[in-house]
């Protein structure tokens, strides 16, 4: 009688094999990192090898203008524009997202909390040409009607729908850091007589301010690396100015001005692109090295000082202890102080407790004042959203019809049609989920279950990183570069998918890596205890206990990649009267659509805009609560 085997053998070359293939995966970063830089620096040579342009004047000069007989390539303009723009986002989201998230954090109930931080999330899920189209359409005419001065397009009515944009970033990181604070510390503060709004002010805040300021870092990345919003209602012309009621044009508004075809290729004014993307790119990369340490901390748990620092417990020694010393007397014999009766004067000739009383109820009014507050900028983002939908679903729910949807575009106004975009935008996600996921789950599985803490990995981590944070924009300046030109693909749908699954790979690794770290250790124990190899471990029993968090991070991600339209600017055609047939036809995509048909002269073009945003929002609220209720399913199917 033979003995019958428990695990299925697999041979050492097979599983070194496997080991090396998700090795390989993992690595894909430094080619994706290499490519960005590779494709900035090399336009950005090009650029200077022109005879109108030089170095020194680019840095320092103080016009941007790039067509005409004698132009003028001083970056100045660009990026003054781009502060203002940034400034003013975060002067506005700034105060109200964290004034958001100490609502939340301190005094929302537990009931509303799980109610109000989805619905600023929500704002999050909204794609930036929607925005873009709220802030030239709707938000723009009420700033003209205040302020007469302003032209139509300006740098105000993009900030005001910026700031809505940045808002969930802010609220969520520093309601993170907020909640991290320790309780004794609150308990402490309350103990010694302050009231909550003070223990907030004075105890919470502070011990948060590092989380904080990394929430607002990240939002200034984010409003730096802005395109859409700023491409259709900021402007066209580079003001180098300060007004919010002028026309501006930041770095990815020159950009994306690049790609609809207003600038030939092959000439100055187009490879200024690639030099201004480069700028836009170290920008951001600064600005998301700062914060992404401060953010690795606050998930580690040590964004908050638990421990007096050195600083801290030499004034105790020496300050604290000569005070209590030359006051009470000596303190080496512990005795003395404690067997001391000491004597409190209670007569009302020290204490007035009218005055007393009367405090502490201006404290509690200011208290209540400061929630009120809070609790307001959390019901203006409520707001913002519901009078976005509703403007959108106002405008838009007219145009849409059977022909709308399904029909073969015609020549005429009343024969537009959005079938080839909304073919064109299933194609492209269908390729695009084929190139990303196994790319990014092969790179998770390799970081959480086979990666050991080098060097290597720690640089190939820091690297996906900062790919998070790329703009969306310069995604497409490879995209144009490297597979549109180097690799010979033409605008087609496979160069489209490449560049959205560059761009959506390092959150699928985020969110796999999440997944993978939910299924307890015991499970990867027990299967090693019994003598499985690592990898038939992670195969039978790692991976499919995290397969719906998997496939729910996913989703999130190819619903923003279907919301994107800077990355594909450069590659998705103007116009298509036809659905692609093949992988290297030419493409148009439901974001396209909606700026092209923003940007038309003929305002029932608006309308058909109005419908397609309908129809895109619809669909990401379908994706979304699919990947939500494949996450609470899961969740109600676990037994650990």
């Amino acid at each position: 009688m033979t003995r019958p085997t428990l695990t299925k053998k697999v041979s050492g070359l097979s599983e070194r094999v496997v080991l090396s293939t998700l090795f390989s995966a993992s690595s894909v970063a430094v080619l994706i990192s290499a490519a960005i830089l590779y494709t900035l620096m090399e336009g950005s040579y090009k650029f200077f090898r022109f005879d109108e342009v030089t170095l020194v004047d680019f840095l320092f000069g103080g016009k941007w203008i790039p067509s005409g007989s004698n132009p003028s390539f001083g970056i100045y303009p660009l990026l003054s524009d781009t502060l203002l723009i940034t400034g003013g986002t975060i002067l506005i989201a700034g105060p109200l997202g964290i004034a958001a998230a100490l609502f939340l954090s301190e005094y929302a109930p537990m009931k509303l909390r799980t109610v109000a931080k989805p619905v600023v999330e929500l704002l999050a899920g909204i794609p930036s040409i929607v925005y873009g189209f709220f802030a030239l359409f709707t938000i723009g005419p009420l700033v003209r009607d205040i302020f007469p001065e302003a032209t139509y397009f300006n740098a105000l009515q993009a900030v005001i729908v910026m700031s809505f944009m940045v808002l969930p970033i802010i609220v969520s990181i520093s309601d993170d850091s907020l909640r991290a604070v320790p309780m004794h510390m609150r308990e402490a503060s309350l103990a010694m007589g302050a009231t909550k709004w003070e223990t907030s002010l004075k105890v919470v805040i502070p011990a948060a301010s590092s989380g904080i300021a990394a929430s607002v870092l990240l939002g200034v990345a984010r409003a730096i690396g802005e395109t859409m919003v700023v491409a259709l209602a900021a402007g066209s012309i580079a003001g180098g100015h300060w007004n919010m009621l002028k026309e501006v044009m930041p770095m990815t508004s020159f950009i994306a001005q690049t790609a609809t075809g207003d600038i030939p290729p092959g000439t100055p004014q187009a490879e200024a692109a690639f030099a201004v993307g480069l700028t836009l790119f170290i920008m951001t990369f600064i600005v998301n090295r700062i914060a992404g340490r401060v953010v690795l901390r606050i998930k580690k748990g040590s964004i908050v000082k638990k421990e007096p620092g050195r600083l801290e417990k030499l004034f105790r020694e020496h300050v604290l202890r000569k005070k209590w010393t030359s006051e009470y007397g000596s303190v080496s014999d512990e005795r003395k102080i404690v067997n001391r009766p000491v004597r409190i004067d209670r007569s009302h000739k020290f204490i007035d407790r009218g005055r007393l009383a009367g405090n502490l109820q201006r404290r509690k009014a200011m208290g209540y004042a400061g929630v009120s507050i809070t609790a307001l900028s959390l019901v203006l983002a409520f707001v913002f959203l519901v009078y976005l939908l509703f403007e959108v679903f106002i405008s838009g729910a007219g145009v849409i019809s059977w022909d709308f949807l399904t029909a073969e575009p015609g020549f005429r106004v009343t024969e537009a049609s959005i079938m080839p975009a909304i073919a064109g935008s299933v194609f492209l996600m269908l390729l695009t989920l084929i190139f990303a996921i196994p790319l990014g789950v092969a790179t998770a599985v390799y970081f959480n279950e086979i990666a050991r803490d080098t060097w290597y990995t720690r640089f190939l981590r820091r690297l996906i990183q900062n790919l998070a944070g790329v703009p969306s924009i310069v995604f497409g300046l490879v995209g144009l570069a490297i597979f549109v030109r180097m690799l010979d693909m033409g605008t087609s749908l496979l160069a489209g998918s490449l560049t959205l699954a560059l761009m959506i790979m390092p959150i699928i690794v985020v969110a796999s890596e999440e997944a993978l770290r939910s299924v307890p250790q015991g499970f990867r124990e027990a299967a090693r205890g019994v003598g499985a190899t690592k990898w038939q471990t992670v195969k039978h029993h790692v991976l499919p206990n995290a397969v719906p968090g998997i496939i729910t991070g996913s989703i999130l991600a190819l619903s923003r990649a279907i919301g994107e339209t800077a990355p594909i600017l450069f590659i998705g055609a103007m116009f298509a009267k036809t659905a692609p047939d093949g992988v290297m036809d030419s493409f148009v995509a439901l974001p396209l659509t909606i700026f092209f048909w923003s940007r038309h002269a003929k305002t029932e073009f608006h309308d058909f805009a109005s419908g397609t945003i309908l129809v895109l929002l619809v669909i990401l609220l379908t994706m979304n609560a699919l990947a939500i209720f494949i996450r609470y399913r899961s969740q109600k199917r676990r037994d650990w």
